[in-house]
């Protein structure tokens, strides 16, 4: 009974279709902003971070600059230690080359803990150069990974095609 009789009053009809309006507009509006939101944040990851460049010292390919190299990327996560990328070529081909400390836990028996990584990896070549032991795995369609240690980094290769060891020791022994 009560209800009939508000139903009857236009003040109050009118104000709950204003109020319904208005929780319409303010959830309609949310999900617009939600729709255009994930474009914003894609836009903003898509710059650099602060930490652009590598606060370690790293390696290069004789007589290249990183700016030659198109410069670093980072290729962790930020709430990760830092690893840095660069791409560069090898015999024709493309690899991407990327660097970072070697780990604390590496330490007390880095050539060990390589290994293990290393077997991982599946990178079951081993060669010893005069400056680093070099890792190569290879998969059956080409693509080959290379792990090694040089100047108390960790340095992974990636490569689309294989190369010969030659040429992995090569490009190892050129960076300083």
């Amino acid at each position: 009974m009560r209800i009939a009789k508000l139903l009857h009053q236009p003040r109050l009809i009118i104000g709950a279709l204003l109020l319904l309006g208005i929780v319409f507009i303010i959830s309609w509006s949310q999900k617009k902003n939600d729709l255009i939101q994930p474009h914003t944040e894609t836009t903003a990851s898509t710059k650099k971070s602060k930490d652009e460049v590598p606060k370690f010292i790293t390696v290069l390919p004789g007589g290249k600059s990183i700016a030659d190299l198109g410069g670093w990327t980072r290729v962790s996560p930020d709430s990760a230690d830092p690893v840095f990328a660069y791409v560069d070529n090898l015999d024709g081909s493309q690899i991407i080359v990327s660097q970072q400390p070697l780990p604390d836990t590496f330490q007390s028996d880095p050539e060990g803990h390589i290994a293990e990584l290393a077997k991982s990896y599946n990178a079951s070549d081993k060669i010893s150069t005069t400056t680093t032991t070099i890792y190569i795995g290879d998969s059956i369609k080409g693509p080959q990974s290379v792990i090694c240690t040089k100047s108390k980094l960790l340095i992974l290769i990636k490569s689309s095609v294989k190369h010969s060891n030659d040429s992995w020791i090569r490009y190892i022994n050129s960076l300083s």
